[in-house]
């Protein structure tokens, strides 16, 4: 009869245990923390929820294949700079693609170049070179959409409710996260990530039918905090998503590689007043 409550009462203990318990020292570390991981967790989310501008570089390396057509190979590479009161980010996207799909493309190389404040999105055209404003209601979206970049906190705060399954461990310097999200307990948590990605306005379908037959695969993510100032130095994610949709099928492998730097560092960032000026309102 108490069998139940035996078993709950042990996986929770086992489960606090894995909170409480300090980090790993890597080999060769002699500067060792008594932290355990959910302290290191709550001081990290303060620290980065509290941050006045931060400089991040990304690379985002992805393969799409769609059916039984040629994959097609993308490398994008992302510095944004970000600044918090008032929020205006600034971002350089130069992307790169290859494959048979992308040789049919108008342009198989571009680089664009944007800035976000809370109320307008600017994008430069890249092939044209002329400034655009894009709409209200798609500069809400890409909000969304950008909220982890914007805000290194975000992320921890979207994984924190799985702390439990975080291996923790350390080095002279840093605190090193990692989390393997793969399997059916953090299908919802990735579908609404990607989702974000994937908007409905790119397919036409809604989130609730684009991911209704969707796995993910290798979902790892590895998050790297400062000993010191507990802010994020990197965040990267490995993750294959495999998706059945209109009689098709769509497989995405992404690796994403991010460091933040630079904290607090700068003084003001605005929307040049050229851009202002030169940018033409779009419809969509």
């Amino acid at each position: 009869m108490n069998k139940p409550l035996l078993f709950t009462t042990a996986v929770l203990t086992l489960s606090l245990a894995a909170c409480t318990e300090t980090a790993e020292p890597a080999e060769g570390s002699k500067e060792t923390s008594s932290l355990s991981l959910e302290e290191v967790y709550t001081k990290a989310i303060e620290k980065n929820n509290d941050i006045e501008s931060v400089k991040s570089s990304a690379v985002l390396n992805q393969t799409v294949t769609i059916g039984s057509e040629d994959p097609v190979h993308t490398v994008s590479e992302i510095d944004m700079t970000i600044f918090n009161d008032p929020l205006v980010t600034h971002q350089i996207n130069t992307t790169d693609m290859s494959g048979a799909a992308a040789e049919d493309a108008a342009s198989q190389s571009y680089t664009s170049e944007s800035y976000m404040t809370e109320n307008d999105f600017y994008m430069k055209d890249p092939t044209s070179g002329q400034w655009l404003k894009l709409p209200a209601e798609m500069t809400e979206q890409l909000m969304a959409v950008n909220e982890s970049q914007t805000n290194p906190a975000s992320e921890l705060q979207t994984l924190e409710t799985y702390l439990d399954d975080f291996s923790f461990e350390q080095d002279d310097d840093s605190f090193i996260l990692t989390l393997n999200a793969s399997g059916e307990k953090f299908s919802d948590m990735l579908m609404e990530q990607a989702g974000q990605f994937l908007p409905e306005l790119d397919f036409g379908i809604p989130a609730e039918t684009l991911f209704q037959n969707t796995t993910f695969e290798d979902v790892v993510y590895v998050i790297t905090i400062d000993k010191d100032t507990f802010y994020i130095e990197s965040l990267d994610l490995d993750m294959t998503m495999n998706m059945e949709f209109a009689e098709q099928s769509l497989a995405i492998d992404q690796s994403l590689e991010s460091e933040y730097m630079d904290y607090n560092a700068i003084d003001e960032l605005k929307v040049p007043q050229e851009v202002i000026d030169s940018a033409e309102e779009i419809d969509m």
